[in-house]
């Protein structure tokens, strides 16, 4: 690959640049606004792409300025942020798409032009997050993130929108205020921010210390990812934005939450050194988010919210796996990523699509609609049926990844619990689905329009199949489990990088 360490640069600098050039583009040309922003958004994720598939074939760093890591800013991929960044090049020019794909010749309307900067800056800012080699450095850019967030939740100017924005705002800063916290524990005990170097140096900071700056990071980032019991922020944003920013919120944005609570807690806090064991921790958790999760979403009307509350449980499978501290749990982790990622994009822009056709958010409304538009009806049903963990789809393999690693580990009722929780998912599934495929009485009015980006979520809703193909495929397999051992063994990260820093 040409320039391998750039792509990860390239994918930042360009939709950060992109969002204000389009500005431009638009004073001078705004009938041609919709075919700048659709090219940007191929670019944007062309060079996400780029950068994942140079980071899956082995670590990139770059110094920026040529400074050493303990002074300058580094910027590093590996397989473990390469899986994240596949999920940024698909998620975010799905979101893209769907929210700006039928600008007219006239040029974007308001609303659509209150968005377009900001998706390209949190995209930005995303893909900063997943490559950036630096404590503080990650904060800044969840900070940018936090803000364009904070404002495409409330974009479509709604009571709920911004109320659910206010709310995302006020959480949010304390999750930030929380991870500065740590950031500065940290660097008070080591001396250094960068990730390698103070993963070298975590054993010289006290016990006490080391435990709290864990505790806060662990609240922080858990209040970003809507972790349960600091997830009150999560079902209001995503069920109250408007359907393109929900699937970026909901399928891409929690996931960079995720990849670097998993980063941070494996690097800089070792079980023997943090005071307290936070792999168990992180189960316990994982455990409080997948019943808290599912129980809420049962007792959802608004299948947005039904779809927000679950991916609250969903976060729980993803602590689960990660909690189980073994190479395969971590591999059924980042493999449930990124079919949450693709079935929850996809699942969103369906339920806003039936919502507008049906002229409510009630998925009690949805009456026959499967039957009137049956390609993207069934395209529902395969995603539906994934996101329970239905075997052989692509949901089932990661879940079953994950209660191998809890038996592997003689945790039998974690086993148990992540089973029960496909169980609690037909709860609310079932009913919705049965809705949809249900004859319409004659006395109630045929809704009419078309399917916003039918063929979008069709390929949307063919993705697992795809990973279920994929699951048999021992290379893709392998990986995964090569990801879980670079994730549990710190010391690979940091030859890796300190090693690439030798001249």
């Amino acid at each position: 690959m040409i320039f391998p360490n750039y792509w990860m640069l390239f994918s930042i600098l360009f939709p950060m640049t992109a969002a204000f050039i389009l500005q431009l583009l638009h004073h001078f040309a705004p009938s041609k606004t919709g075919g700048w922003i659709l090219l940007s958004c191929g670019i944007t994720s062309l060079l996400t792409f780029g950068a994942a598939v140079s980071a899956s074939s082995g670590v990139r760093v770059l110094r920026l300025g040529g400074w050493g890591a303990d002074l300058g800013i580094l910027l590093v991929s590996d397989p473990l942020s390469a899986v994240f960044l596949f999920i940024s090049a698909f998620g975010g020019a799905a979101a893209v798409w769907t929210t700006f794909s039928n600008i007219s010749k006239s040029g974007p309307t308001a609303e659509q032009w209150r968005l377009c900067g900001l998706f390209f800056i949190l995209w930005a800012s995303l893909n900063g997050i997943l490559t950036t080699g630096d404590l503080f450095n990650l904060f800044v850019f969840f900070e940018i993130l936090a803000v364009a967030a904070y404002v495409l939740t409330g974009a479509s100017k709604t009571r709920e929108a911004l109320e659910a924005g206010l709310k995302y705002l006020v959480l949010g800063t304390v999750g930030a205020l929380l991870i500065l916290l740590a950031t500065s524990m940290l660097y008070m005990g080591g001396g250094i921010l960068n990730f390698a170097l103070l993963s070298s140096v975590v054993g010289g900071i006290p016990r006490g210390a080391l435990a709290v700056a864990a505790g806060f990071m662990i609240a922080g980032l858990g209040l970003k990812m809507g972790m349960v019991p600091f997830h009150f922020w999560l079902p209001d944003a995503h069920s109250s934005a408007s359907t393109g920013v929900s699937m970026l919120l909901s399928g891409v944005v929690v996931k960079a939450s995720f990849y670097s609570l998993l980063r941070v807690t494996t690097l800089l806090f070792p079980a023997e050194q943090a005071g307290f064991s936070i792999p168990d921790t992180l189960l316990v958790l994982g455990l409080l988010s997948l019943f808290t999760g599912h129980l809420s979403a049962q007792r959802q009307t608004s299948i947005k919210r039904m779809l927000a509350w679950s991916t609250v449980a969903h976060m729980g499978y993803l602590l689960i796996g990660i909690g189980c501290a073994s190479p395969l749990g971590v591999a059924g982790a980042l493999l449930h990523s990124f079919n949450h990622a693709a079935a929850k994009t996809a699942l969103f822009l369906g339920a806003g699509s039936f919502s507008t056709l049906s002229g409510s958010k009630e998925w009690r409304s949805f009456t026959g609609l499967g039957r009137r538009f049956p390609r993207e009806g069934a395209a529902f049903l395969l995603l539906a049926a994934s996101i329970i963990g239905l075997p052989p789809l692509g949901g089932f393999w990661g879940k079953w990844m994950i209660v191998l690693a809890a038996m592997e580990k003689g945790r039998w009722m974690t086993a148990v619990a992540v089973e029960l929780g496909t169980a609690l998912s037909c709860v609310y599934y079932v009913p919705v689905l049965f809705r949809l495929f249900s004859p319409r009485r004659s006395e109630e009015t045929v809704p009419v329009g078309v399917f916003h980006s039918g063929m979008l979520f069709i390929a949307l809703g063919m993705t697992p199949l795809l990973l279920a193909l994929f699951y048999f495929v021992p290379s893709l397999y392998e990986y995964l489990i090569a990801a879980g051992e670079w994730v549990v063994s710190p010391a690979l990260y940091r030859d890796a990088v300190l090693g690439s820093m030798v001249p």
